[in-house]
């Protein structure tokens, strides 16, 4: 089996820019990190909006040091 996912990553070879691609895999593992986070049948999200709050106070404590009080 590993052999056919090595020959398949050589004929189908990602062409995308490096950065690109760490992007994705970057929002793979945000979304996967969602607890609340729900796939309908025809492919539409749904997440609960208290985690998403609680995502967004929890970044704006850590990266409270980046701003700066007038």
């Amino acid at each position: 089996m590993r052999w056919l996912n090595a020959l398949l990553e050589r004929l189908f070879r990602d062409t995308r820019p490096e950065w690109e691609i760490r992007r994705e895999k970057e929002f793979i593992h945000a979304a996967n990190q969602l607890k609340t986070l729900r796939v309908t049948e025809r492919g539409g999200m749904s997440i609960d909006p208290e985690e998403i709050r609680d995502q967004i106070i929890a970044a704006r404590e850590e990266y409270r040091h980046l701003v700066r009080r007038s």
